[in-house]
């Protein structure tokens, strides 16, 4: 499925980000990000291009049953690849780095593979912070419903 899937984005501003299945579960989560937010059209799209693909696909058995569906990841998952952050610049990001270290900031740009945050460290002083994102284990998007 995941050699499917990143093959019929291959030409578009939507990628995979991941296929889930919890051990013992029938079901499988694609799920897909882009450039710009990903359209409800976009998820069905590919989920009737691999329905089609399965469905003719001999070497998978009528007894193999399974559910999938198609989605993007949701506003409080983590981001996992470089081409996510763009569209993120001016939300406020938590990052744990390899070493430990956790920030809190504004994403304010990115040059390279290098994300520029701003953290505020007190209601006057902000500290410039640059982050190579080679160094990121997690990033999170602080979701505000202010």
């Amino acid at each position: 499925m995941k050699t499917w899937a990143e093959e019929y984005l291959k030409d578009s501003d939507v990628f995979l980000i991941d296929i889930e299945n919890k051990p013992g579960s029938s079901k499988y989560r694609v799920l897909i990000d882009g450039i710009e937010p990903v359209s409800i059209k976009e998820c069905a799209d590919l989920s009737r291009h691999l329905s089609k693909l399965i469905d003719e696909d001999s070497s998978i058995g009528d007894d193999a049953f399974f559910t999938f569906e198609v989605s993007s990841p949701g506003a409080d998952a983590p981001l996992k690849f470089l081409k996510q952050f763009p569209k993120h610049v001016g939300k406020k990001f938590n990052i744990q780095e390899n070493n430990g270290i956790e920030l809190t900031g504004v994403l304010e740009a990115i040059e390279g593979e290098m994300l520029h945050l701003n953290c505020q460290l007190s209601k006057k002083e902000v500290k410039k912070e640059t982050i190579d994102f080679n160094n990121i284990k997690e990033a999170k998007i602080i979701v505000s419903f202010k």
